[in-house]
């Protein structure tokens, strides 16, 4: 019988350390679940477990990130952010900071199942099935953003149920619950991610998404790279057609007119808005100096030889978060309710997801 590991980091106990930590190895054909850093970090390391969930038609989603690093030590604790967003357009959204992490694996580390506190369940889809394991990557290079930064999407295509109760803020106020299920045709995505490397090393901007298009499910991180990594492009990717992974991608084309590598690719361009064109119908833009109002997202399949496009516009503004000083050029995080349309040659399917961007005010 599989027994139970559990890793537990308390502040009050000084597990961040100044010199070089432990760092236990990849695991192929794994989630990869359990913490990389047991016992301690050190001011650079993180690690992160991330999910999110939302409803068919993009109304009603909830994300959880939970982190073990240094950013909590000033508030004494580490940090999970939680957001939500409701039809009638409310949202919640909150950093709540914990003096202890616990992290608890149950059964085999090639578990498929995420559960958050029992109220937030992510569950593969069709997960018997053997093409569906082809989720977890099996080498090393396929799970890896950069050099030795591990950023992975273990699950796969997901079904979601979420049954959460928000507490009053105020003397009077309410309680208000947020339903994922079923009824409105759950979608869900996770994300599991590790480094020794501090993000400034290696990018100044990224854009993720999870989204739900037709019978496409995709899921991904693009970062550009700070000066320090030669302001290069980087990525990991996967695109699933009715629960089938049809190309994953670890290699970004930047749109230089380069010969496309013998590999799955994927290329991000961002949509800026026309000047005549009507904002609702533009997409959104953010509060900070990047004013894209979208992104185009290219797949494409060196296996397969295909190719597929997703048009991503920012339906409904989520959460903002500046990362520098205010000002015509400050940046920020900007999180989206994102509709999409796309797929392959000839298709134009309609979907929704959630993205999230961001810009650090370092070259």
């Amino acid at each position: 019988m599989a027994g139970t590991s559990v890793s537990v980091l308390d502040i009050r106990d000084s597990p961040i350390i100044a010199g070089p930590v432990l760092m236990d190895p990849f695991i192929s054909g794994s989630a990869n679940l359990f913490p990389k850093m047991p016992s301690r970090i050190n001011d650079d390391s993180w690690e992160l477990w991330e999910f999110e969930a939302f409803s068919d038609d993009g109304e009603t989603a909830v994300g959880v990130s939970l982190y073990r690093d240094l950013r909590g030590l000033d508030q004494d604790g580490f940090h999970a952010e939680l957001n939500a967003i409701w039809p009638d357009g409310s949202k919640w959204g909150e950093t709540l900071y914990f003096a202890k992490s616990v992290i608890t694996a149950e059964g085999s580390a090639h578990s498929h199942e995420g559960r958050l506190s029992g109220t937030m369940n992510l569950h593969r889809i069709l997960e018997s099935t053997s093409n569906q394991k082809t989720s977890l990557p099996v080498t090393e290079e396929a799970a890896l953003l950069y050099p030795s930064v591990y950023y992975t999407f273990p699950m796969g295509p997901q079904a979601a149920t979420v049954d959460l109760t928000f507490a009053a803020r105020a003397v009077g106020e309410e309680g208000r619950k947020l339903y994922i299920g079923s009824e409105n045709n759950g979608h869900g995505g996770m994300v599991r991610g590790w480094s020794s490397r501090a993000w400034p090393e290696f990018m100044n901007e990224a854009y993720y998404a999870v989204a739900h298009v037709g019978p496409y499910m995709l899921q991904l991180l693009r970062v550009v790279g700070s000066a320090a990594a030669g302001h290069m492009p980087h990525a990991v990717a996967r695109l699933y057609r009715d629960h089938e992974l049809v190309c994953a991608a670890n290699h970004v084309l930047d749109g230089t007119g380069a010969e496309a590598p013998a590999v799955d690719t994927i290329r991000v361009e961002k949509i800026l808005p026309e000047p005549n064109e009507e904002r609702q119908e533009a997409g959104l833009a953010g509060a900070f100096r990047d004013k894209n109002v979208g992104y185009i997202i290219e797949f494409s399949s060196a296996q397969q030889q295909r190719h597929w496009r997703f048009e991503a516009r920012h339906k409904h503004a989520w959460w903002s978060e500046p990362t520098s000083a205010p000002g015509p050029d400050g940046t920020g995080k900007s999180g989206w309710v994102e509709a999409l349309l796309g797929g392959s040659k000839g298709e134009a399917f309609n979907g929704t997801g959630v993205g999230g961007q961001l810009q650090i005010p370092v070259p």
